[in-house]
């Protein structure tokens, strides 16, 4: 089921004897868990009714001994296994016979902070049984409203173009954006409304420094391009982020061209673009024809560093093109 699944679920009051978290987007595995002790547990039952453990540090005895118990105050007790994985094997066989005939006043949770292929006979007796939430990064539309919401929670509201400076700057991992809004609201923007500026303060130079690579590249300034590029990395930025987030830029402007003034220009290119009076003219200055070239520019670098080639020069090879508008 996916997230938002989960969460009509719980809303519905059924909870599921075992449910199994796993995906590549952390944060949403820990806020189910969250969710659960809420939804599950009376106040000031978590020491009678609650327990969380960890795969490799624990046994399936205890698992399976905590999760029998019956509950004391709350109507189930609630047992987490984090990293349930890495248990050790000799004790996998004794959860799976547990989880084929689970309690039905308990909920045992098991989380995984990566998605289970499901390769080993453990790993497709666990998908078998269980309950399973894909804690998968959301859609571009989904993350807008999810940090929209993370903000106002913190008591602020964040515009367009910050939201589009966070989303890209974190790669729209929900962790680190939750890590950046804790700190936007101790910096506090004026009234509580956050924009790039405020964002950019709070995150450093180094958001700055990827529109000042991406004009660069607009603008067929190779040179500049380069030393802004080896600049962001030295401090630390990574290379396959920066390929993200110049595509979005090279399709934007792509998109610019081909539409003229109805062109539409994306909320992770537009902050690079802010400040920028004639997009169209940039956007003109290139053929569809370079444009396509860029694309596959992006796909060879991409494809490049996934298959082990070294992260700074594949992407330097990739910046350079770009501003010269030709392959090397």
């Amino acid at each position: 089921m996916t997230f938002a699944e989960f969460q009509r679920t719980l809303s519905d009051g059924s909870v599921p004897p075992v449910l199994l978290f796993h995906g590549d987007e952390p944060f949403l595995a820990r806020l189910g868990v969250s969710l659960l002790r809420k939804q599950m547990l009376a106040p000031g039952s978590e020491a009678f009714d609650f327990v969380s453990l960890a795969g490799r540090e624990t046994s399936a005895e205890a698992i399976v001994a905590h999760a029998a118990t019956a509950p004391m105050i709350s109507g189930h007790r609630l047992t987490v296994v984090y990293d349930f994985e890495q248990m050790n094997p000799s004790q996998r066989g004794k959860l799976v016979e547990y989880l084929a005939s689970p309690a039905d006043d308990s909920c045992l949770a098991l989380v995984s902070f990566s998605r289970l292929p499901g390769k080993s006979k453990f790993e497709r007796q666990i998908l078998s049984v269980a309950a399973v939430v894909d804690c998968v990064r959301p859609s571009a539309d989904v993350l807008e409203t999810l940090v929209r919401k993370m903000a106002e929670e913190r008591g602020m509201a964040i515009d367009d173009d910050g939201l589009a400076v966070l989303t890209d700057w974190t790669d729209g991992s929900l962790n680190r954006i939750g890590n950046e809004l804790d700190k936007l609201a101790c910096f506090g923007g004026e009234d509580g409304d956050i924009g790039a500026s405020d964002v950019e303060a709070v995150v450093g130079a180094k958001a700055a420094g990827v529109r000042e690579l991406g004009l660069a590249v607009a603008e067929r300034d190779a040179g500049l391009a380069l030393s802004c590029f080896q600049e962001l990395v030295d401090a630390g930025v990574d290379e396959a982020q920066l390929v993200s987030q110049l595509y979005a830029l090279w399709i934007g402007l792509w998109a610019q061209r081909v539409g003229g003034k109805r062109g539409y220009v994306s909320g992770r290119a537009r902050h690079i673009l802010s400040g920028v009076d004639d997009i169209g003219r940039l956007a003109a200055s290139r053929t569809s024809r370079e444009y396509a070239g860029g694309v596959d520019a992006f796909y060879r670098a991409d494809t490049g560093i996934r298959r082990g080639l070294e992260p700074r020069s594949t992407v330097g090879l990739l910046i350079y093109e770009l501003a010269k508008g030709q392959r090397l």
